[in-house]
């Protein structure tokens, strides 16, 4: 069984990853993201800003955004990276708890926020 991830808010995904490059860049602050990021509407980046936020995958402390390391696997695994795993299509197919030993067992230390921000899909080999 092959098993896939995209984006589960795919109008988002290019303010997902910019959000996420800005911040690892330096650019931490609303301002900063603001200037740093033209090409999008502030009101794509408070809403994209908050799904991350709600999955947890960053943080604001003190006025400065972070971002969690888990995103990075997130972006590998929403880029295209397929899964072949020795299990049945009916044994995943809706089995958030088996989801979320996968990813763990892959490096994710925060799942729930992980499958908030993907879609998994299940192939048959």
């Amino acid at each position: 069984m092959k098993l896939s991830v995209q984006w589960g808010a795919w109008q988002f995904r290019e303010c997902f990853i910019a959000i996420s490059e800005a911040v690892r860049l330096g650019y931490a602050t609303n301002d900063e993201l603001i200037n740093a990021l033209p090409q999008f509407t502030v009101n794509r980046l408070v809403l994209g800003l908050d799904k991350l936020l709600a999955a947890e995958m960053s943080h604001i402390n003190m006025g400065t955004l972070s971002i969690d390391d888990d995103i990075r696997i997130v972006e590998a695994l929403a880029a295209g990276q397929v899964l072949e795993l020795p299990l049945n299509i009916e044994q995943l197919e809706r089995n958030d708890p088996l989801m979320r030993k996968i990813l763990m067992g892959i490096g994710v230390r925060n799942p729930a926020g992980a499958l908030a921000l993907l879609k998994p899909k299940v192939e048959g080999v």
